[in-house]
């Protein structure tokens, strides 16, 4: 850090040590939506820029994240792993699988990633159900879900869905979000999809679920420890499918980001303020 004019950051804590270790430093730079830990007095401080890239001008990172945990929704529905499996052993017919269409997914959460989800579950014939934590009466009507309510609202949804998919932010509030207590409310077999952040469900709820056969399935693109260590037993049962992190990396996405993010170096190089500074844009507050 000792010559550093801009540090690019994604998981790895920004601590005030960090900060101090780098007198040159201008700018902190998140190429993405979600801000790692990070001691933002101290940045503030030093009259360092910190900057993340709203996913409203990521263009398509929304549909990105809700392709992919369809696509784990999917994967789990139609027991990709099994699938995989009977095909070395050599047997055809098996397994069974899970028609879409008719099945309900509930939402936890409805912002640009849970709007988008609800899109293509709607186009295969799902009925939608969902919480958010802010009231928004049209919401509802301009996506075709067949019921919204606020998160006093989550058992309901939670004992109707088939599916249900996490699109939450990360705070203290969020933290075991989903634990023993919320998947007894769910239906028996249904399955969890998770692309949001791995501490907002409690593992070991999750495992002693699938053990039990009350969870029927999850979808995973976050872990609890990343990378996860590949002897965790969660991770050889059947009905677990799991990726590596990697929901939003699309090609398209990551060529956006890097151009959003070069522009914000030149900025600063020509000594101009940044754009999307982390508590002055409206849209880009921590």
């Amino acid at each position: 850090m000792a010559d550093a004019d801009v540090l690019l950051v994604r998981e790895l804590p920004i601590t005030r040590e960090v900060i101090d270790a780098a007198p040159s430093l201008k700018l902190i730079q998140r190429p993405g939506d979600h801000l790692p830990v990070m001691d933002l007095d101290r940045a503030r401080e030093r009259g360092i820029y910190v900057c993340r890239l709203p996913s409203r001008i990521q263009g398509g990172a929304a549909r990105d994240v809700a392709e992919h945990a369809f696509f784990l929704l999917l994967a789990v529905a139609k027991q990709h792993k099994r699938a995989e499996e009977k095909m070395r052993m050599r047997i055809l017919g098996l397994p069974k699988t899970m028609r879409l269409q008719g099945k309900t997914l509930g939402l936890v959460g409805v912002g640009n990633t849970g709007k988008e989800l609800a899109r293509l579950a709607i186009g295969f014939g799902m009925r939608v159900v969902a919480v958010k934590r802010t009231p928004d009466p049209t919401l509802a009507g301009e996506l075709g879900l067949s019921f919204l309510g606020m998160m006093g609202d989550l058992p309901a949804v939670l004992a109707e869905a088939d599916f249900v998919s996490l699109h939450l932010p990360m705070t203290p509030e969020t933290v075991d979000f989903i634990g023993s207590r919320e998947i007894g409310m769910m239906k028996d077999g249904a399955v969890l999809i998770n692309i949001a952040r791995s501490h907002m469900v409690n593992k070991a709820a999750v495992h002693d679920a699938l053990l039990s056969g009350k969870l029927g399935g999850v979808g995973l693109d976050v872990f609890w420890q990343e990378p996860p260590d590949p002897d965790d037993p969660l991770l050889s049962l059947p009905h677990v499918i799991f990726t590596p992190h990697i929901a939003g990396d699309t090609v398209e996405t990551e060529q956006r980001l890097a151009e959003l993010t070069a522009e914000n170096v030149r900025l600063v190089a020509r000594g101009d303020q940044p754009r999307y500074v982390v508590g002055i844009d409206v849209d880009a507050g921590s």
